[in-house]
């Protein structure tokens, strides 16, 4: 009860406009409702269905203590299973991805088909009933290519973003997309400074010199706003420029946040790349360049930015109070070639450089943070996304 009182008088003394107070960073009870009332409830990206393109082929969703198998059956359905052996708990996969015919726990044998249900299990007694002891099972949910996980029992629906950007989907081909690179960054850091940290763009033009030589987003409010009314004033109607609000605290109830909006490149910019030139096939149905890139964000922690020619995507996973990391996805037309429509040096270049500019940011952060000395400061005026975040996770923290 005493922790109970205590998460309850940090929520109600939040001050709105202001960054959180330390023990949102460094506490180990709030870190636990974290885990319980999020990464437990929301869809979070898992990865790619080009990451496994046969039957039985498999890769680890991992996160704090959770392990998650994902594969595909012998019915070509993407399933996931919890990676814990109902015998008594072991690890069943120990390789972070691989192909296999059924999953056998190296303990004891425990051998469970690619749906989860138990085969085998040596020399138990007459009354052990193996379809009572299957995986727990993990739901999953397909956009486009893009494969979602949800730990909840009663998940939140996608339904309303699935039809809200349905024209979407279908411009950029997410059905006809492949996974061209993933690399993961650690980061010494509670996940919520990194998350704070890719919210907002108060920060890119002191420290991402490179990601604002080519988005008109790094602009003061007052410029960029001008440049974002000249661009949807010429907008030839190929790609939806009007935004879909729905995160966080906007979102409505029983259904997953998520977000769309189209923002300007700078002039003659076509793509996020060294010196905004064109680094692969254009995506989906685009036949030209639109000299901007689109925002997609769908639950807490996953965010995309879809370039005409290719699509990056951020995931954020706490593994600790302390640490965390972030997981960065390069997607391109499932026709590209690499070395002929694309170098992957030259496609992952500039998100590669932000984000190891955003871990050293980030882990300064965090050591300030961690100071004595510290208090929350108040946000700017380009700080509003991070504000909705902050609304919703005081709410979610609530439910506890």
């Amino acid at each position: 009860m005493k922790n109970e009182q205590k998460i309850s008088d940090l929520i109600n003394n939040y001050k709105n406009g202001y960054s959180l107070e330390q023990s949102f960073y460094k506490s180990k009870e709030i870190y636990d409702r974290e885990i319980s009332n999020i990464f437990h409830k929301n869809w979070i990206l898992a990865g790619h269905i080009s990451q496994i393109p046969t039957v039985g082929d498999y890769f680890l969703f991992e996160f704090d203590k959770e392990s998650i198998i994902v594969t595909r059956n012998k019915n070509d359905e993407i399933k996931a299973h919890i990676n814990v052996c109902r015998h008594r708990g072991s690890h069943i996969c120990i390789e972070k991805k691989g192909s296999v015919k059924a999953f056998t726990c190296p303990y004891h044998a425990w051998s469970y088909d690619l749906d989860g249900e138990l085969m085998a299990a040596r020399l138990m007694s007459d009354d052990f009933n193996k379809s009572e002891n299957g995986l727990h099972s993990v739901n999953v949910e397909l956009v486009g290519g893009l494969i979602f996980i949800s730990l909840a029992k009663k998940p939140l629906s996608l339904a309303n973003m699935r039809e809200d950007l349905a024209d979407i989907f279908e411009l950029y081909g997410f059905d006809h997309m492949k996974l061209a690179k993933q690399k993961t960054y650690p980061i010494a850091a509670n996940w919520k400074l990194a998350l704070e940290n890719y919210q907002e763009c108060y920060h890119c033009t002191p420290s991402h010199k490179e990601y604002a030589k080519i988005h008109a987003l790094a602009l003061p409010p007052s410029k960029f706003i001008q440049h974002k009314k000249r661009y949807m004033d010429e907008a030839n109607g190929t790609v939806r420029v009007e935004p879909s609000d729905c995160y966080f605290d906007l979102a409505d109830i029983d259904q997953e946040g998520y977000q769309y909006d189209r923002h300007p490149l700078l002039k003659n910019m076509k793509s996020g790349s060294l010196e905004g030139k064109p680094v692969s096939r254009l995506l989906g149905k685009l036949t030209e360049y639109e000299g901007g890139s689109s925002e997609f964000m769908v639950g807490p922690v996953t965010f995309f930015l879809v370039y005409d020619d290719y699509m990056v995507g951020y995931r954020f996973l706490p593994t600790s109070v302390n640490n965390c990391i972030c997981d960065v996805f390069w997607f391109v037309n499932d026709e590209a070639i690499e070395n002929k429509d694309y170098d992957l040096d030259k496609l992952t270049w500039l998100w590669d450089v932000t984000t190891q500019a955003d871990e050293e940011i980030i882990v300064n952060n965090s050591k300030g943070v961690d100071s004595n000395f510290y208090k929350p400061g108040k946000l700017s005026e380009m700080e509003t996304f991070q504000q909705h975040f902050l609304n919703w996770y005081q709410d979610v923290l609530r439910t506890g």
